[in-house]
């Protein structure tokens, strides 16, 4: 049965549904008429409604009909018409079964009519949505599925009867020899099995608060690893002859060429997977044995943007405020890729947003999108770099301009001149402290005198691991760690000085880490440094000097919250370097 439309008006159907009131709809059209904007975004805008119930009406006017779950009594043949983790990633509940044909699924968001084709190929039935809202369809799902979810391991077990565990050939799998027979791509793409499987990866992976999901294909293997804090881990290892279907419906999803398979690809979709909305950045490379696919994903609700929960010690946070809070100058903010650095200038953004000033970022990619920013994205193939973009935003009347990344000196010397012209300029480089990011600047060819006449600030980080809370134990180092870790003789000497490490229990996966949390180590120009800088000096030279101004060194930080239980020394050996000026 298709969906009608109804000829009924949006505002009519939230008067009936006692979500506004007349007069409201009257004020809301007349601001309507002077904004040219979308009658719910305007209701939205002024605090009349609620996003939810705009989205319902919306499915109410497209024809669907509107349900109560929670006051329904679905048969259990129904709901076992979709398994848990199906119903879950889609955020749907099977309702009834229409002349054995259709399926009725209550949805959380109705507009989303991607749901109901998926959902056809996995249940083979005509599939038609019903207006709901998050919170029944969550509710029912845990009074439904609550105790029967399924993995993606048991899937897999499923499927090998049928796939078998050797390498097939294309014909096998049923396609062509020919790298460019798209119908056969997508068809395979399209399998019910092949949907579920992608479809519980992302959930894991989501479940587990990975960071990134790894497609990779070897000689005689595939396996699906995720990253979690900063670790790979494996979640399953499928049939080699899996790896072209998986890897193809990836690439269904992101709307990637399926039929090229030589060339690198790389794409940026949003998906919804239960009730998390989540982006992922998919990049594809083709190897010597298949396609590996590296998924990052970015989840809006899992990134913090504060400084309180990205761990700074408060007296950095108060040095960094100071610093952004300056009407012009670089600050930088240095590490590893992988270190937080995009994440930490976010959190610095997110302070200094407000209506009184213009801010412009400039990334590659962004990584995450916020309100009230004018956000770049960097394309190198088409000639807008990271230097040509930020000439054209200084065109733009900024007060305020992010750079993602200071690769060259031609971005160098464009943001000392922006500082240099009255603006504050945030970026990042890779170095592996704060002192040698001046030494890089030097490396860059930037004269001495612009970069202390710009320069403000440095902040180097890392990211470690979190010792689990529920497995933790104490113990004393010896002395070898005790060596690498730099305790100070005043600690040695404590008989009571002890670490923590974990054994590993259930709630930590028996890893030992769960979470992270960040390391910092701040540099702030003075009179002295910029002299240091005017005469070349080298790394060591500014750090010890540094150091006796009060500086702790990232290893000193991790130090301290090995003593504190926080982490683990290894973490703290494994992610610093001792420095002995």
């Amino acid at each position: 049965m298709a969906i009608v439309a109804t000829e009924r008006q949006l505002g009519d159907i939230l008067i009936e549904q006692g979500v506004l009131s007349p007069l409201q709809l009257d004020e809301a059209l007349q601001r309507q008429r002077l904004t040219g904007d979308m009658l719910g975004r305007v209701l939205v805008s002024m605090g009349i409604c609620e996003e939810q119930d705009i989205i319902e009406a919306l499915g109410v006017q497209s024809g669907m009909e509107r349900v109560e779950l929670l006051k329904l009594k679905v048969p259990s043949e129904i709901i076992q018409m979709l398994t848990a983790d199906v119903a879950k990633f889609y955020n749907v509940i099977p309702i009834r079964l229409v002349n054995n044909e259709t399926l009725i699924v209550a949805m959380a968001d109705p507009m989303n009519v991607q749901v109901l084709d998926d959902l056809a190929q996995i249940t083979g039935k005509q599939v038609r949505g019903a207006v709901s809202n998050q919170h029944d369809v969550s509710q029912a799902w845990k009074n439904n599925y609550a105790f029967e979810t399924e993995s993606v391991a048991a899937m897999l077990e499923e499927l090998k009867d049928r796939v078998g565990t050797a390498e097939l050939t294309m014909e096998e799998l049923g396609l062509q020899e020919v790298v460019g027979d798209v119908d056969n791509l997508v068809a395979l793409a399209q399998q019910p099995e092949v949907i579920k499987i992608v479809n519980l990866v992302f959930l894991e992976a989501v479940q587990k608060r990975a960071s990134d999901i790894h497609f990779e294909v070897y000689e005689d293997d595939f396996r699906i690893r995720v990253r979690v804090d900063g670790v790979l881990q494996e979640i399953v290892s499928p049939p080699k002859a899996l790896n072209i279907a998986l890897t193809s419906r990836v690439k269904v999803i992101c709307n990637m060429d399926i039929g090229e398979r030589r060339l690198p690809q790389d794409a940026r979709i949003e998906l919804k997977v239960g009730d998390t909305v989540i982006d992922i950045r998919v990049a594809t490379l083709p190897t010597l044995y298949g396609e590996s696919v590296v998924m990052r994903i970015l989840d809006r609700n899992a990134i913090k943007i504060d400084f309180d929960s990205l761990g700074f010690p408060p007296k950095i946070q108060k040095t960094i405020d100071g610093v952004i809070h300056k009407p012009n100058g670089i600050f930088l903010v240095t590490g590893p890729t992988g270190s937080g650095k995009t994440t930490t200038l976010y959190a610095c953004l997110n302070v200094l947003n407000s209506s009184e000033v213009k801010i412009i970022t400039t990334e590659d990619p962004v990584e995450l999108q916020i309100d009230q920013l004018i956000q770049v994205q960097v394309r190198e193939e088409q000639g807008l770099t990271f230097a040509a973009c930020l000439r054209a935003i200084l065109r733009q009347d900024p007060d305020i301009v992010m750079v993602g990344e200071i690769r060259d000196f031609e971005t160098a010397t464009i943001a000392v001149e922006a500082s240099l012209t009255g603006h504050l300029v945030l970026s990042t480089l890779h170095t592996n402290s704060a002192p040698e990011t001046i030494t890089r600047l030097l490396d860059m060819e930037v004269e001495p005198f612009l970069i202390t006449a710009s320069l403000e600030g440095v902040l180097a980080q890392r990211l470690i691991r979190m010792l689990c809370r529920h497995c933790q134990e104490l113990y004393k180092p010896d002395e070898e760690e005790i060596e690498k870790l730099g305790v100070p003789p005043q600690w040695r000497q404590d008989p009571s000085f002890r670490l923590r490490r974990c054994k590993g229990c259930a709630a930590c996966e028996y890893k030992g880490y769960t979470g992270r949390t960040g390391l910092y180590e701040m540099l702030v120009m003075d009179e002295t440094i910029c002299e240091m800088v005017l005469d070349r000096a080298m790394a060591f030279d500014i750090r010890r000097y540094a150091r006796k101004q009060g500086m702790l060194t990232l290893r000193e930080q991790g130090l301290m919250k090995a003593a504190q239980g926080i982490t683990s020394a290894d973490e703290v050996i494994g992610h610093t370097d001792k420095f002995d000026d």
